[in-house]
C-alpha cells in the first residue's frame, strides 16, 4: 500500500510540474518577438499573432518568409503555410530572455525583443 501512496505522489509531482512548465513555456514563446543579428549581417526573426506565426530571414536584400496556422506543445512549433501545402517544425527551448530555434539539424538562439 505504502509504495502505491508513493508511485501516485511522484506521479502527481511529475504530471502537475510538466502541465505547468509546458503551459508557461508556451505563453512565454507567444506574447514575446524573437529575432538575431547574424554577424554577416543576416537578420533572423520569429513573432506571433494569436495562432498564427510568421519566420523571416532577411539576408543581403533577400527576404524568406514562412508565415501560417501555426500549433505550438511544449518543444515544438509548426507553421502551416498552406499556399505551398507545406509545413515547417521547429523544436525549441526558452532560456530566459533566449530562444533556442532548431530545424533541419541547425540551431540558432534568439533574442527576446522587449
Amino acid at each position: 500500500m505504502r509504495k502505491y501512496l508513493l508511485l501516485f505522489i511522484l506521479c502527481a509531482i511529475f504530471l502537475c510540474g510538466c502541465t505547468q512548465s509546458a503551459s508557461g513555456s508556451i505563453d512565454e514563446l507567444c506574447n514575446y518577438s524573437w529575432s538575431k543579428t547574424l554577424d554577416g549581417g543576416a537578420q533572423v526573426r520569429l513573432s506571433f499573432d494569436g495562432d498564427s506565426a510568421v519566420f523571416t530571414v532577411d539576408s543581403a536584400g533577400e527576404n524568406i518568409e514562412i508565415s501560417g496556422k501555426c500549433v505550438i506543445d511544449n518543444k515544438s512549433i509548426v507553421i502551416f503555410v498552406p499556399s505551398l501545402s507545406l509545413n515547417y517544425g521547429f523544436d525549441y527551448q526558452p532560456m530566459g530572455d533566449e530562444l533556442k530555434l532548431t530545424y533541419g539539424g541547425g540551431t540558432i538562439t534568439l533574442d527576446k525583443e522587449k
